[in-house]
Parts: C-alpha cells; sequence; structure tokens
C-alpha cells in the first residue's frame, strides 16, 4: 500500500486528506491514506485535485510528495512463513488421568502414605488414587527412597517380596480417536537384582507393547539412602475402540527384588492430522486475501 510523506513542520495551517485505510497526525492536522484523490483543507475551503496530478506539488516552503507503495510479501517468504505454522508443535493437551482423578494422579501422588519409605500393595488395591494393581504385587515408593520423576512418588513393578507386579487405570475414550501414553522408566541392579536390561509390557487399545531399559547404576548393600536414579521418557500410541480404555503396565522381571520403575504417566488425545493441514490452509487464504486487498487499492 503506498502512502503520503509529509515534512509535519510546515503543517501548521493545512491539513490534507486521503481517504479511507489508516490516519497518521501531524502537528494535530490529520492525514487519511489511500484515494484517488487529494484533498487540500485550509480555512474551511476544500480543493480536490486528482492525485496523480497534485503529486509531487510545492506550496511556498511547503512540499508534499509521495513515497514509493510498499511491495507485497514474496512467495518465499509466504511459503516460509505457511511451513513454519505447519510444522509447529501443537498445544499440549491436558492430562487425562488427571482430569478423571485429580492433579497428581498420573504420577502416583495421590493420596499418599505415611510410611517413611515404601508400602507394598497386592493384586486388586485400589489404595493408589485412579490405579488398580493388577498382577502379584508393586512398592508404591517415597524419594526418601530414590529420586522420582515427578512429585514424591514413583512405583517399582516388583513389590517385596519381588512381583512381578502390574498397575493399570481406566480413562474415557472416543472410539476412533488417538491417544499418546507417556511415561518414565528407570532401573538399577544391586545383589539381590541383577536382571538386565529391565523388562516392562504395556497393554492400551489391543496392543501389548514391549519396553527394554539397561540398567547402569548399581548398588551394594546396605544401601545409603536416598538412591539416585536416572529417569528416561517413553510412549506408545493407542486406537481407541471403546468409550472406555484401559492401560496397563506389567513387569516381565520374574523374580529380582527391583525391576523397572515407573512414574509421570501422561495419557493425551492426539490431534488429528487433517486438523493441522486445515488450519495452515485457512492462514494461507487468510494471507492471500490479504494480499489480494492490497493490491487492488488504488496506487498513491
Amino acid at each position: 500500500m503506498g502512502g503520503i510523506s509529509v515534512e509535519p513542520h510546515t503543517l501548521s495551517t493545512y491539513a490534507f486528506n486521503i481517504r479511507r485505510i489508516c490516519i497518521q497526525t501531524f502537528c494535530d492536522h490529520q492525514i487519511l491514506l489511500s484515494s484517488p484523490l487529494f484533498e487540500i483543507v485550509r480555512d474551511s475551503q476544500t480543493v480536490l485535485l486528482p492525485l496523480k496530478t497534485a503529486l509531487p506539488m510545492r506550496f511556498p516552503n511547503r512540499l508534499v510528495r509521495p513515497f514509493p507503495p510498499k511491495p507485497p510479501m514474496k512467495s518465499t517468504k509466504l511459503f516460509i512463513f505457511l511451513s513454519l505454522i505447519m510444522a509447529s508443535p501443537t498445544v499440549r493437551s491436558a492430562n487425562i488421568i488427571d482430569s478423571i482423578y485429580g492433579v497428581g494422579a498420573g504420577s502416583f501422588e495421590l493420596p499418599g502414605f505415611s510410611g517413611p519409605t515404601f508400602a507394598t500393595y497386592n493384586a486388586g488395591s485400589t489404595a493408589i488414587t485412579g490405579w488398580t494393581v493388577n498382577t502379584v504385587n508393586i512398592d508404591w515408593v517415597k524419594t526418601s527412597v530414590w529420586n522420582a520423576s515427578n512429585g514424591n512418588y514413583s512405583i517399582d513393578m516388583n513389590g517385596t517380596p519381588g512381583g512381578p507386579g502390574g498397575i493399570q487405570t481406566v480413562i474415557s475414550t472416543t472410539v476412533g480417536s488417538t491417544y499418546r501414553v507417556s511415561f518414565d522408566i528407570a532401573g538399577y541392579l544391586t545383589p539381590g537384582s541383577n536382571t538386565n536390561p529391565k523388562v516392562m509390557k504395556t497393554m492400551a487399545g489391543g496392543i501389548t507393547t514391549l519396553h527394554y531399559l539397561t540398567a547402569t547404576q548399581s548398588y551394594s548393600q546396605p544401601f545409603a539412602l536416598p538412591l539416585a536414579v536416572t529417569w528416561s521418557t517413553r510412549s506408545v500410541d493407542f486406537i481407541a475402540t471403546s468409550n472406555s480404555s484401559t492401560v496397563s503396565f506389567v513387569s516381565l522381571v520374574a523374580t529380582d527384588g527391583s525391576a523397572m520403575l515407573l512414574d509421570n504417566v501422561s495419557i493425551q488425545s492426539v490431534p488429528e492430522p487433517g486438523i493441522t493441514v486445515l488450519i495452515g490452509v485457512g492462514v494461507a487464504g487468510l494471507v492471500m486475501r490479504r494480499r489480494r486487498q492490497i493490491r487492488s487499492l488504488p496506487a498513491l
């Protein structure tokens, strides 16, 4: 879009109006940009001149001149802009576990227990809010034993005495929608827990996935607590086949006193790829429409 450049100190008695689009103020006088007519107002008298013939024009000690129009956005810049829109990550949705059972349920924070180190729960227990022990037993462990990935609690997938154990949660889902289960795992070696790598399986939406973790941290007994373990993040996707989905974690370490450690479980809906494409197309349409509007304005 083009415009008018005016030396502001010369406009003490003149106001120059070019209708539509935007307003600039110089010395308490207005200039409205974009119109084929150049309007000069002085002492309540108006003179309309064709813009192309009126500019550039010089009054005594006063110069009014046009400046060149701003070029439209280059196609390359538009392509880069749209590529960034398409590639940008979507905003993370809420953890469904926390939404259903309370904030912190996904990382085993609720309701907590009063013991100093850990508590063992057998199959069928629902003591941990949002979760059910589904295989043998597990240990619910405080940070006084080892560091949690998120919050103050984590799970040893082999309870005391050693499992193997399992735990599951149930969430509401939409049939045909995709969900992502992300979680943190860790492991360590001791004289009574030598299985390496540690193995666990997840089950969700009819899909079973094996997860392996090679433990590199080794501790001798008696322990100097708390232990320092290193957490890593894993994830699996599943497509819901019903309005309610069960997500399970089960240890495959048969006899060790400590198996894979689990924490920070999150289940989130995954946006359909088509939604991102539609957003990009919509942005492209708005940009192109704006470009056409600018090109259709009369040149100054």
